[in-house]
């Protein structure tokens, strides 16, 4: 049947009606919690959920007990046995249970991974004691080990995988050992050098013979084995390779000679007049040179003769012992005459000329580069700032040579002064003037007029008024000099002839000029007679 609405009705007997009444119906489902079953999980494993273990269809939402939060079952914190998985029924179903059964089988171990080092002429050695913790026997081993050891004399130093197989569900389980051979030592075969005192630093481990091996020590304070003739001395070095367990450490020794370095000293320069004797070339070198040695170009008895040679560098070499090498140092000559301060100059300015280079004035081929007397700035002589008079040009001596000196006399001509310009305004009936004193300033006498003007006179009589030019020649270098007076004339005033008249005592009045007399006025003025 299906739940749901069951009506019960009653007859009536008329009149009365039939009576009814209804049950409702409600199914609940029964619980299903599955059915028994079992787990297998390893004693490493991951977690696991129980409900894996129940067969049927169960559903979810139901509780275990023991407790296993989250439904699972963890195989570091739980241990096995039955575990029951109830579900909850609504009354009035009952609940429902299922168990699983869980079985914890033991993770195998293999140990941990681990290196094992070997000599390469040691004997066997049980690859087992280059693994960690605490491995499981009966594993087997990959590449093959015969009875799990490892024979330097027939096998590869390498990585071996030892594996022990697991009980399922548990996985096999490997660990790794990672053999290293370490070779016999060998420092080698003593060896021998010679080197030079001022040569460069060698490295003594190219110097055993044999095949060394690298990385040893070197005995007598060395540094990578490098030998420094700067800083070390000569003598026996021992290179020493330490034991490596379980190979036996192995030394062998280099011995170092020094030869003494060749010395030619250091560069240097002569300067030497080409009046000089023959000098040592071997003085103007630095440092401390070796005698002996050889110039080139050909410098005989060692001597610079600016008589026959050439300036220019001339090197000295001294021959090396081996394996020392040649040394060689240069002499840079130069030769150099006497100074020529030229020969002796003169030259005249004009007291308001410009500046002047008395350099230029001096004759002959001066060299440049010396210095003058008089407080002259560059040999500029200026007639605003210096006075005339003698000034000496002077070059210092170059050593070995002699210095020199020359003379520029200077003459300065007083400028010419014609004043400054003026005005001259003057009566048309006035006599004769001199046009110079209208001048500015202190013109000096004996100058010409233009236009021309007789005796430096000006007479309106004769002579139109504007300007006139006063030009005084000037005495080489200086220029001429010209200053202009400007003439302007007026004519005499006119105040007409005396008048009179008579007027009237409440009369008009009158305008006086009118009875001026001077008939030409009278007419300009438009007055009647």
């Amino acid at each position: 049947m299906a739940p749901g609405s069951y009506v019960y009705t009653v007859t009536g007997i008329a009149p009365c009606a039939n009576a009814t009444a209804t049950v409702a119906v409600t199914e609940n489902t029964a619980p299903d919690a599955g059915l028994d079953g079992s787990l297998s999980v390893c004693s490493n494993g991951a977690v696991v959920a129980l409900s894996t273990g129940l067969g049927g269809t169960p559903v979810a939402g139901g509780s275990w007990s023991p407790a296993a939060p989250g439904g699972n079952y963890d195989p570091a914190t739980m241990a096995p046995g039955p575990y029951v998985y109830t579900v909850t029924g609504t009354a009035p179903c009952a609940n429902a249970t299922a168990t699983v059964t869980v079985t914890e089988n033991a993770a195998p171990d293999a140990g941990l991974d681990g290196p094992l080092s070997v000599c390469s002429n040691g004997s066997s050695v049980a690859l087992s004691t280059g693994l960690g913790g605490t491995p499981d026997a009966g594993g087997s081993w990959s590449p093959a080990a015969p009875g799990g050891n490892y024979d330097p004399a027939t096998m590869a130093p390498g990585s071996y995988v030892y594996t022990v197989t697991g009980t399922a569900p548990c996985s096999n389980v490997t660990a790794t050992v990672t053999v290293t051979e370490n070779a016999a030592q060998n420092a080698g075969v003593d060896g021998a050098i010679t080197v030079c005192g001022n040569g460069a630093a060698v490295d003594l481990f190219a110097q055993l013979g044999g095949s060394p091996d690298a990385g040893g020590t070197w005995s007598g304070g060395l540094v990578g084995g490098i030998y420094d003739p700067a800083l070390n001395g000569p003598g026996a070095f021992t290179y020493t390779l330490a034991a490596v367990a379980p190979c036996l450490g192995d030394v062998a020794t280099v011995t170092v000679t020094e030869n003494a370095p060749t010395d030619a000293g250091t560069d240097g320069n002569l300067t030497i007049c080409t009046s000089s004797a023959a000098v040592a070339l071997i003085n103007s070198l630095g440092g401390s040179p070796q005698a002996g040695g050889t110039w080139s170009p050909a410098a005989p008895g060692g001597n610079y003769d600016p008589a026959t040679m050439a300036p220019g560098p001339y090197t000295y070499t001294v021959t090396g012992v081996a394996p020392c090498t040649n040394a060689s140092a240069t002499v840079t000559v130069n030769e150099t005459g006497n100074p020529n301060a030229g020969t002796d100059g003169a030259i005249t300015v004009c007291g308001n000329g410009a500046a002047v280079d008395l350099f230029a004035q001096l004759g002959g081929s001066p060299d440049a580069g010396g210095t003058w007397s008089g407080g002259l700035v560059g040999g500029i002589y200026d007639p605003a700032v210096n006075g005339p008079g003698a000034f000496t040009y002077t070059l210092a001596a170059v050593a070995p040579c002699l210095g020199d000196v020359a003379t520029v006399t200077v003459t300065e001509n007083a400028p010419t002064d014609a004043g400054t310009d003026g005005n001259l305004t003057i009566c048309t009936s006035s006599a004769a003037v001199a046009l110079i004193n209208s001048l500015g300033g202190s013109p000096q006498a004996g100058g010409t007029w233009s236009p021309a003007a007789p005796g430096g006179n000006y007479d309106p009589a004769t002579m139109a008024p504007g300007p006139y030019t006063y030009t005084v020649t000037g005495v080489a270098p200086c220029t001429n000099a010209s200053a202009t007076v400007t003439v302007n004339e007026t004519g005499n005033p006119n105040a007409g002839t005396d008048g009179a008249i008579t007027v009237c005592g409440n009369g008009a009045a009158v305008d006086l000029f009118a009875q001026l007399g001077d008939p030409l006025m009278r007419v300009v003025l438009g007055v009647a007679d």
